[in-house]
């Protein structure tokens, strides 16, 4: 029976960064994956997502600055966008293996699932390890209705060889609005079908309501406060049926997407033969990022129930559960988080939205206002600019910001910066910014 002093499960940021530094520390260590090396960020998320959108956003800069200096024809070529991307992804799989087998970890592919708490099986062979570190990511939400299998989720988005005439996102979040905008500038007729009031629902609604104006005027219908209840194929193309208070409705589509959510990725593990409690949020577990039921146990990055599914904080939870399998006892802290949908424009905030800021009765000032006039939008034409800082009424310190505009996610950090070094929004504006710069806007606001 083969056994390891550390076991990892996944091959993304913090699965690499814990086999690396455990390796490196002199621990025998073993890495699996049930894909191709490498993650979601790297190959099927946010990284071929945003070499998308620098085509995207080429075109729609070319677009907005036509008559001011750009003239002739403007084309977008999905193709050539799409293999821009793959040209990034391609090597990453092999790369990432080699880099890991050179330095001396075992790396394994497969379903590997426990079978008590110090065993796992993969194909028949019992694997034992002295600890378990889970970094398995997220995957997408299953709806759960008749057709879901007719529907595609973010992964195929990448596979897509054309631009469909027709799309349907059901769900209203990062993701559908992301993917929804690209393809609505390639030429599709985009509807998105979202749940509730609100897209983008964690942001605040301010932001939030600008996005969804501008992808309006863009062409997107939005659909809100409706329920996919099914999809069926019909001649090639596809049939969602959803329901709204006033009743049943339907839209023929030529591709459909389940963009509603993502889940941990913990479903195929058999965690309860290993006694690991998990919830809706992923594994459980302590300030150590320690499965609260068996503390040899560990769960970094998105299927960690501690916090947000963000890249950054997968380094941040992969680098403490790093520490404390080589020997040093180090607690999980985190400033606030900044999060931003690459629409165009950006949609970005940290902090506390005013609705919480209202449910945990804290005593607040708002300061908000929309730029789309000030000088820094007008100079690229761009479309959108709005923002809302969320301040402490009693010490001026920033607890929540939210912007909308080109770029709003350079802009939201810094205000991370701001809030953990404490600064006030008042001090924040005595900073000299270069000018003209997005910084700068701040002494405006």
């Amino acid at each position: 029976m083969k056994k390891f002093d550390v076991f990892v499960f996944g091959t993304g940021t913090a699965g690499k960064l814990v086999a690396n530094t455990c390796k490196e520390a002199g621990m025998s260590v073993a890495i699996i994956d049930n894909r191709e090396y490498g993650g979601t960020c790297s190959q099927r998320g946010c990284d071929p997502k945003k070499l998308i959108l620098a085509s995207v956003e080429a075109f729609n800069f070319a677009k907005d600055m036509t008559g001011d200096g750009i003239d002739g024809t403007i084309n977008f070529n999905w193709n050539e966008a799409m293999n821009y991307a793959h040209r990034y992804t391609k090597d990453i799989p092999d790369k990432t293996e080699h880099e890991l087998k050179d330095k001396g970890i075992t790396c394994l592919h497969g379903e590997a699932t426990f079978i008590d708490p110090e065993t796992v099986i993969l194909d028949g062979e019992k694997i034992k390890a002295a600890h378990f570190v889970i970094a398995t990511g997220m995957t997408p939400l299953k709806l759960g209705i008749p057709g879901e299998k007719f529907m595609l989720t973010s992964g195929d988005f990448f596979k897509l060889k054309e631009v469909p005439e027709k799309v349907v996102f059901v769900g209203a979040g990062y993701i559908g609005m992301e993917f929804g905008q690209i393809l609505a500038r390639a030429g599709s007729k985009v509807t998105m079908i979202q749940k509730g009031e609100q897209i983008l629902a964690p942001f605040e609604e301010f932001t939030a309501r600008q996005v969804e104006n501008t992808s309006e005027q863009l062409g997107i219908k939005i659909i809100k406060n409706a329920q996919a209840s099914s999809v069926e194929q019909r001649e090639g193309r596809y049939i969602v049926n959803y329901s709204m208070e006033d009743g049943m409705h339907q839209i023929t589509t030529d591709c459909v997407f389940n963009t509603a959510g993502r889940v941990p990725a913990t479903s195929s593990l058999d965690l309860e033969k290993a006694n690991i409690v998990s919830d809706k949020n992923g594994v459980v577990v302590n300030e150590f990022l320690q499965s609260t039921s068996q503390p040899h146990i560990y769960a970094c990055g998105d299927v960690s129930s501690k916090n947000l599914p963000l890249t950054p904080l997968s380094s941040i939870e992969a680098t403490v559960v790093s520490k404390n399998l080589i020997g040093e006892k180090v607690k999980i802290e985190t400033p606030a988080i900044p999060s931003t949908v690459f629409t165009i424009p950006q949609c970005a905030g940290i902090g506390l939205t005013e609705l919480q800021a209202e449910k945990e009765n804290r005593k607040y000032k708002v300061l908000q206002e929309d730029g789309s006039e000030w000088f820094n939008n007008k100079r690229i034409n761009a479309k959108a600019y709005a923002y809302k800082i969320i301040l402490d009424k009693e010490n001026g310190l920033i607890i929540g910001a939210h912007i909308v505009g080109p770029e709003a996610s350079e802009q939201i950090n810094m205000i991370a910066i701001a809030m953990k070094a404490q600064m006030t929004f008042k001090e924040l504006r005595k900073t000299i910014f270069n000018y003209p710069s997005w910084g700068n806007d701040f002494k405006g606001m």
